[in-house]
């Protein structure tokens, strides 16, 4: 729900493949299972829904930050990520997707090549944040602060239960056990590019 649960899990850069289950294996490594964590407030809804992870999802990081999820839960999971959101033409973070047991699904866009703005990411952010497209137009966003950006650069995922307009939860908040990743190597291109824009044309 609405309350984080244990540490944040931090998967080195030695790991390219790490899996997230509902198992009770210590964590560690390439392998973050939910079943260990405890949690005294935990819901039966949530209860219910740890029992149907599975055997979760897999994330893998390719080149400079393109993350590839597959789902090999038995259970379908929701997605929130803006790059999946470009590439089904709607509106940043105005869309849920939902991933089927089996697939495998590009979830996070590589920043690619040298962390630089272009001209047609920082005419925009000069004229009002109308948009910013950062290195080659892989990410964007519309009308963004420092804030949308960063959402960029997160996904997202709620397991075995949706959200959104199609579903009577309205946030992933009201989901009984969801997660959100971090893409630390989209972060830190974004933040080079954040640098190179002179102080007055930064997003607030």
């Amino acid at each position: 729900m609405d309350v984080q649960v244990g540490e944040m899990f931090k998967v080195q850069s030695s790991c390219p493949l790490v899996t997230v289950d509902g198992y009770v294996d210590p964590s560690g490594g390439d392998r973050f299972c939910l079943g260990q964590l405890s949690n005294v407030h935990r819901t039966a809804a949530s209860h219910r829904a740890r029992l149907h992870i599975g055997r979760g999802v897999q994330l893998e990081c390719r080149g400079e930050g393109d993350v590839w999820m597959r789902c090999l839960s038995d259970h379908s999971v929701f997605v929130q990520s803006y790059y999946l959101d470009r590439e089904a033409g709607r509106t940043p973070g105005d869309g849920v997707h939902k991933i089927y047991p089996g697939a495998y699904i590009k979830v996070g866009g590589s920043l690619k090549g040298k962390a630089k703005p272009t001209a047609s990411a920082v005419a925009p952010v000069r004229s009002a944040l109308s948009s910013l497209e950062i290195v080659e137009g892989v990410c964007s966003a519309a009308g963004p602060g420092v804030d949308d950006l960063r959402r960029l650069c997160i996904v997202r995922l709620s397991f075995v239960k949706g959200w959104g307009c199609d579903y009577p939860r309205q946030s992933i908040k009201d989901t009984p056990c969801w997660m959100e990743v971090h893409l630390h190597r989209a972060l830190q291109l974004l933040d080079q590019v954040l640098h190179t824009l002179p102080p007055r044309e930064l997003p607030l």
